[in-house]
């Protein structure tokens, strides 16, 4: 497959060949994507149970509340932290992480005091609500100095684990460089003479960095005007790229658009099925579920022995 390099300063993707790459493995060698890596739904999920527990026995022992008030209090001090922290998360991971030291440094200063004052703030109407049993009408009663300093420390530290996890999720182990010297016996030529014609990687152009993304571990391509998602099992890229410039560079023997806004990797669909009238919704193996057009279902058809 002819490489696709980026048409200027802007473009943020350019797939090359690498030599030492092989060809994308069949689905039945591949590891399936774990669902306990940081980032996924099963880690979100049990992160966030962790901290209303720590919350609500906190609460419990230290205010010698009973336990009905314990896992109120602990319901609403754990609201914010997910929902303030999932979003810092996501802007930590598409605006900060691959940016320079200084963006990287001022960027969690400006995250970290809204992250904090955010969370404090909808603490505070969360006790209100739960104090007067009403979401319509309640008393909102704030901190005292002490209590909010306090408690703006608490979400700083908060914010440091959230922003600490956000780069374990991207953060990869370095391989060795496979040996580029050709074993005892072996024809030169013939390796010189018989590169492979598949493309198996892309580069990503993330603020001064540029990532590598092997095909075979895309899960779905999804595109709107100018841009497109490329998702893996554990982030999501944002490529300054048509869908179908970006198509071109794939295998279509592994890739196939069931849509004209959605690209998915055979090797990672876990199953389809009929969604009438023609279509077909298309569970991938991240838990995403993608409905195919009419002509997107009819090539995946194709496939169905």
């Amino acid at each position: 497959m002819t490489p696709r390099h980026a048409s200027s300063a802007d473009e943020t993707v350019s797939a090359i060949d690498p030599p030492d790459m092989g060809p994308i493995s069949d689905a039945r060698d591949e590891v399936p994507p774990t669902d306990w890596t940081i980032g996924s739904h099963r880690f979100d999920a049990i992160a966030i149970v962790i901290v209303f527990v720590a919350y609500s026995v906190t609460l419990y022992v230290a205010r010698a509340s009973g336990v009905g008030e314990a896992l109120l209090g602990g319901l609403a001090n754990a609201v914010p932290v997910a929902l303030f922290g999932g979003l810092a998360r996501r802007l930590i991971l598409r605006r900060l992480i691959h940016g320079s030291g200084l963006r990287q440094v001022l960027g969690h200063i400006g995250l970290c005091a809204a992250f904090s004052v955010l969370a404090l703030w909808m603490l505070t109407i969360l006790l209100g609500m739960m104090n007067d049993l009403s979401m319509v009408s309640f008393r909102v009663t704030p901190f005292p100095t002490r209590a909010s300093a306090w408690q703006l420390l608490e979400n700083a530290t908060i914010y440091g684990l959230i922003a600490m996890l956000a780069y374990l999720q991207t953060w990869r182990p370095v391989k060795a460089p496979a040996s580029t010297h050709p074993a005892s016996g072996t024809d030169t030529s013939e390796l010189l003479s018989s590169p492979s014609d598949e493309t198996t990687r892309h580069f990503i152009r993330l603020g001064e960095d540029i990532l590598p993304i092997d095909l075979d571990r895309i899960v779905c391509i999804t595109g709107a005007d100018d841009y497109t998602e490329v998702t893996t099992p554990d982030q999501t890229h944002l490529v300054k790229m048509t869908l179908t410039e970006f198509s071109r560079t794939l295998d279509p023997g592994k890739f196939l658009r069931v849509h004209r806004s959605a690209i998915v990797n055979l090797h990672r669909v876990a199953r389809a099925e009929s969604a009438g009238g023609g279509r077909m919704l298309v569970h991938m193996t991240t838990g995403q579920t993608i409905k195919a057009s009419r002509a997107g279902s009819q090539l995946l058809r194709t496939r169905i022995l």
